[in-house]
């Protein structure tokens, strides 16, 4: 509280200050303005003044003109003219100077010595007004003895003699009465000069501080505007940083316009600021739950209910909610809301703070933890897998999955905390994940799959956001480290059974045992076991293979003939590689490649498709690993829209994408040209894990096909008389 007053106080005391310095500059103006028209009235005045002092020495001498003329018998119109215009000259500045004596404001004593020069001018004024009405054509009379005066001039002559004898009186207190005049006008303009000047300076002054505060409170708000524009920053990265959905509900359910950055991903939505919350949450829940969660937030703006209280009711605590994908089936995902009231000044409720968190993975992990809590995995379903398999295909398998589990973990810990960065990891974690998956299927232990597959599901998820964080790969690790713990368990169940078949070898009691396609035969007499006929390399890929064949073309409705060939000239060198391509590839040819029974045979074809994989290393410098299919091929136009629906290429990039280019781009992580995710397929990561394989071998990868006819892969690997081993040598 003490706070916002202080922030009021700071907003109000520059536009106070403003306003008194504008309203001194104000006054100091109007009194300048009447300071100065007083001023320039009395300089008026004085100007006026001291131009009269003069006047009455020329009328005099313009009289005595007049005098001299009419004795002498000459011609005094001139004089008479000039008389009569100084008289209303002086008559007109006498009313002028009444005038700026009245506006100048000097006092009393200017008024009275204006008032008594008048009086000494009216007699003078009036004695002229007689000379000014007689003609100065009728002045004189011509006779025998000379010229003579007229009646008129004799008057004339009478009246000039007159005035001069009134006017050495009146003139001489006239100039006297005016000289004072002008003198006391003087005083006043210079004082009211130095009033004047007083007042600029003191605007001046008063200017100079108003800027000198206008720069200090500009300083002020420039300070608090980088202080708020870096709280701006500071909340704006708060809000872009969290990774829950906040968002304020006012008190008629609008939203506000401030709002954190992950509520939009999470809502997928554009903006929600104004827009109602009933609206917003409507595409996401059903009106049952939507019309209670109206009442909880009704009865949440209440003032008087205890928010611990109602917590527990709840309705959004936690929801399920479909978002409709560009392509594919809709995304489900689960939602949290919360609520909680804000405070403003007077205690009261003004906004509902809406906090919104994706739960998905936590609902998922419950319920996968819920799953195993309930219906754990049976130690006879798990026996069965591990009898059924061959022991030292098993042991090869669990150190395939200790290796994929341990590198997954050491590149989740690299550095690298970009987007691309992070999508790289994502993308090695699911190379070694599918491999392995692909292997354990090809082995028929389905609970790798399963598993196997549960990380994938959790990558996918990962791979198509934009915003990835090192938390978002912790449940990978917690997933990691479940299979690492299942591989753990496996492993020591067939140390286990190991040991118990050891022994009873050992007392002939153990009747004779299948490991795949090989018995083990214990024999009667021998006081130690005897070791199993075990098969070769060549024959454990060529079952494993078949295997996956089966699972696959099963799972996907096809019928499949796999041919194999070669594949007992697989150099110890390359046999993980070539085990984790073929796999790759085989599932890949049967799930992308062989259509359905009924689309070959409308198409003319055998029913059942076939897959063949061939090795030759009949030439001297490299390897040659075929897979072909006789499946649909590869089409590049269907290719080209999937990439650019997937945003991979523009509208005119994929115009101008040439037949190679376009193959090349099922290499790429992510793509895919599948429908749907399955077990097999869809994931985009298959022809990934077999580039990358490649690649570490220093081979290469050729592509022959033709749309629906069949389609070769071509691996081409480089003979190396050292050539250390990707994973494991048995294949």
């Amino acid at each position: 509280m003490a706070r916002l007053s202080l922030t009021h106080r700071v907003q109000w005391l520059p536009i106070t200050v403003a306003m008194a310095c504008a309203v001194a500059l104000a006054l100091l103006l109007f009194t300048g303005v009447r300071l100065a028209a007083r001023l320039q009235s009395a300089s008026t005045a004085l100007q006026l003044a001291s131009g009269l002092v003069a006047e009455p020495q020329l009328m005099r001498s313009e009289l005595t003109l007049i005098q001299r003329g009419l004795e002498t018998r000459t011609y005094v119109g001139d004089s008479l003219r000039a008389l009569a215009v100084s008289r209303n000259a002086s008559n007109q500045t006498y009313a002028k100077l009444a005038i700026a004596v009245e506006e100048a404001g000097s006092g009393v004593n200017a008024v009275a010595l204006f008032e008594l020069a008048q009086r000494h001018w009216q007699p003078l004024e009036a004695g002229l007004a007689r000379l000014g009405n007689t003609k100065s054509a009728d002045l004189y009379a011509d006779s025998a003895t000379g010229s003579t005066l007229t009646k008129s001039g004799a008057q004339l002559k009478r009246v000039a003699d007159e005035v001069l004898a009134a006017q050495s009186t009146d003139t001489t207190a006239l100039a006297n009465e005016l000289a004072r005049l002008a003198a006391l006008l003087r005083d006043g303009v210079v004082r009211d000069g130095k009033a004047l000047r007083t007042l600029l300076l003191g605007g001046a002054a008063l200017a100079a501080l108003l800027l000198v505060t206008m720069l200090y409170f500009a300083w002020r708000a420039g300070r608090a505007g980088r202080t708020a524009r870096e709280t701006q920053r500071q909340i704006g990265n708060i809000l872009g940083t969290v990774r829950e959905g906040l968002f304020l509900i006012g008190r008629d359910g609008t939203i506000g316009g401030a709002h954190s950055d992950s509520l939009l991903p999470l809502l997928r939505i554009a903006s929600p600021a104004g827009k109602n919350f009933e609206d917003l949450l409507r595409p996401l829940v059903d009106e049952r739950t939507l019309l209670a969660a109206t009442k909880y937030l009704g009865l949440l703006q209440k003032d008087k209910v205890n928010e611990e209280l109602i917590e527990s009711v709840n309705p959004l605590s936690q929801i399920e909610v479909s978002f409709q994908r560009p392509f594919g089936a809709p995304e489900q995902r689960y939602l949290s809301f919360s609520f909680r009231r804000t405070r403003g000044d007077a205690k009261q409720s003004d906004f509902v703070l809406g906090v919104v968190a994706d739960v998905t993975d936590h609902v998922l992990l419950q319920r996968e933890l819920e799953q195993l809590r309930a219906s754990s995995e049976s130690q006879s379903d798990l026996l069965l897998q591990v009898l059924q398999t061959e022991a030292l295909q098993l042991q090869s398998f669990l150190g395939s999955v200790d290796a994929a589990v341990r590198h997954s973990n050491s590149v989740l810990r690299s550095p690298g905390v970009k987007q691309p960065e992070l999508q790289q990891k994502l993308q090695g974690v699911f190379r070694q994940m599918h491999s392995i998956k692909g292997e354990a299927a090809a082995l028929g232990l389905q609970t790798f799959v399963d598993r196997c597959h549960a990380i994938e599901e959790l990558l996918t998820g990962l791979r198509d956001r934009t915003d990835l964080a090192g938390d978002d790969f912790v449940a990978v690790v917690l997933k990691l480290d479940a299979l690492l713990a299942h591989m753990q368990a496996v492993a020591t169940l067939q140390d286990r059974m190991d040991g118990m078949r050891s022994a009873a070898v050992a007392t002939g009691d153990l009747p004779p045992a299948r490991h795949g396609d090989t018995a083990v035969i214990p024999g009667k007499v021998a006081t130690a076991p005897v070791a199993p006929s075990v098969p070769t390399g060549a024959a454990n890929l060529d079952a494993m293979l078949r295997r996956l064949a089966g699972e696959v073309s099963a799972a996907g409705g096809r019928e499949v003939r796999l041919v194999t060939e070669g594949l007992d000239r697989v150099p110890a060198a390359y046999a993980g590689a070539v085990r984790d391509i073929t796999i790759q590839m085989v599932r890949n040819s049967i799930a992308h490649g062989i259509e359905p029974s009924a689309e070959r045979a409308a198409a003319g074809k055998p029913t059942a498709g076939v897959v063949r994989v061939r090795f030759n290393d009949d030439n001297p410098r490299e390897f040659t690993l075929l897979i072909e299919d006789d499946g649909q091929g590869l089409n590049p136009a269907q290719i080209r829209d999937r990439a650019r629906d997937r945003g991979l290429l523009d509208a005119e990039q994929a115009a101008a994408l040439d037949r190679s280019g376009a193959y090349r781009l099922i290499f790429q992580p992510g793509f895919s040209t599948a429908n749907e995710v399955t077990e097999h397929a869809g994931r985009g990561v298959g022809l990934d894990v077999v580039n990358a394989a490649v690649r570490e071998c220093g081979g290469r990868i050729g592509i022959a096909t033709t749309p629906g006819k069949y389609t070769r892969f071509k691996i081409v690997l480089p003979r190396r008389d050292a050539q250390p081993e990707s994973r494991s040598s048995a294949a």
